[in-house]
């Protein structure tokens, strides 16, 4: 069974990153054969601000990556994030028979669409139809119940939107570059393909994504994404910081965050000042700016710096601290985004949420550990599933009753993101 090349293309605030991949079925494995990555142009905030410049942009990234990769592309799989995001949660019921009958995947069907049809307005869209947990006759939590025996069927059902306006504006960006939108899903669950295993997924998972103009949170367990919150703060508003306290260049404030990093209690460079020669620029940083020969003291930036991330991470907290409490365990929590390399960030977020974690590594990728292309890799995993799926599907109905029910079941019970 042959699966064609799969496209993720990660549309972000500072860069258009496209990777394609190889679905090798008959092993299980997977060949990274192209990537690209080309500043952005044309997109901010998560909307499109230039239809024009994007959709040049998407198209010589994907060209690039084509090359790479010695092959053509038709359709992509790519993200949507930002402010505009909404989740509903919602409650769905059906009638089976008043006698307790076998579940079918029309019910199951029934049940969910019952459950989707909750008051939303007319300029949003659904992205991701998310079954939480089944019921059976109100008493019985069931994950797959179809074949099981009942006479009502509840779900809890996640359903998560995006502004029409939005995700059109992006598709014809795509299409204007000139390739087709196979699928869109939202950033953090194109990311947790790449950065997690099925076993942290499983468990309970968090990803903090600290984008350029906008912060991503998003929350896993069982495989499913539980729910995604979005926070209009990003790496752009601590080089603010900077910026207005120093009266220098944008670029410039850039770089001396860059290269003060935070200094934590629990981090590098608390200690004392000799700890800081070992780190970027030592104790002191001479401005890089061509205007002033100033030198800054890395204790200054970080105490200009340390408040807003902790401002901004008590917000994030506050909206995953629920999840955190209903888990057995402490989750998995990972750090991705260009401020998760900046020294001191992981510890002061560990400082505000008094628990453990680390920065986001690529999972079983080989020689790709390029964690600026996770997204654009889940993605493109995504979309190989998908595939896989469909060829699995189209060979079962050729097959057998039992094939073609058990490719059904499959196909409705696999929206987990």
């Amino acid at each position: 069974m042959r699966v064609d090349p799969v496209c993720g293309l990660d549309i972000g605030a500072s860069s258009i990153r496209a990777l394609i991949l190889e679905p090798r079925p008959s092993d299980g494995r997977e060949k990274i054969s192209g990537f690209a990555e080309i500043p952005t142009k044309g997109f901010s905030k998560g909307v499109v601000s230039n239809l024009g410049l994007l959709s040049d942009i998407v198209e010589e990234t994907i060209s690039k990556a084509e090359a790479a990769a010695h092959c053509r592309i038709r359709k992509v799989i790519t993200n949507i994030s930002g402010v505009h995001i909404r989740t509903f949660k919602s409650r769905g019921s059906v009638h089976i028979s008043d006698r307790p009958s076998e579940i079918t995947e029309k019910d199951l069907a029934r049940c969910i669409e019952s459950a989707k049809l909750i008051a939303m307005s007319l300029d949003r869209e659904v992205i991701h139809l998310i079954p939480e947990r089944f019921y059976i006759d109100d008493k019985m939590e069931i994950v797959e119940p179809v074949g099981l025996f009942g006479s009502k069927l509840d779900v809890d059902l996640n359903i998560v939107t995006s502004l029409v306006s939005i995700l059109q504006n992006l598709t014809k960006a795509v299409n204007v570059g000139g390739y087709e939108v196979e699928d869109i899903i939202v950033s953090g669950a194109a990311t947790s393909l790449a950065i997690f295993d099925d076993k942290e997924l499983q468990e309970g998972a968090v990803i903090i994504d600290v984008g350029k103009d906008h912060t991503e949170a998003s929350l896993f367990s069982d495989k499913k994404l539980r729910d995604c919150f979005y926070f209009p703060f990003g790496s752009n508003d601590l080089t603010l910081v900077l910026q207005n306290r120093f009266r220098m260049m944008f670029e410039d404030a850039e770089k001396l965050r860059i290269k003060c990093g935070i200094i934590t209690k629990s981090g590098p460079g608390h200690e004392d000042a000799q700890s800081d020669q070992n780190r970027s620029g030592g104790n002191w940083v001479d401005s890089d700016s061509s205007s002033a020969g100033a030198r800054f003291s890395r204790r200054e930036v970080s105490n200009l710096l340390f408040p807003k991330v902790e401002e901004i991470m008590q917000e994030v907290y506050k909206k995953i601290e629920p999840f955190v409490r209903q888990r057995k365990k402490v989750p998995y929590i990972r750090v991705v985004g260009g401020p998760s390399k900046m020294d001191g960030f992981i510890e002061a977020i560990e400082e505000v949420f008094n628990m453990p974690m680390e920065m986001a590594r690529i999972c079983n990728a080989g020689e790709m550990q390029n964690t600026t292309f996770a997204c654009a890799l889940g993605l493109a995993r995504f979309g190989a599933s998908k595939r896989l799926e469909k060829k699995s599907s189209a060979i079962s109905n050729n097959s057998n009753f039992a094939g073609r029910t058990i490719s059904k079941i499959r196909s409705l019970l696999s929206e987990y993101f």
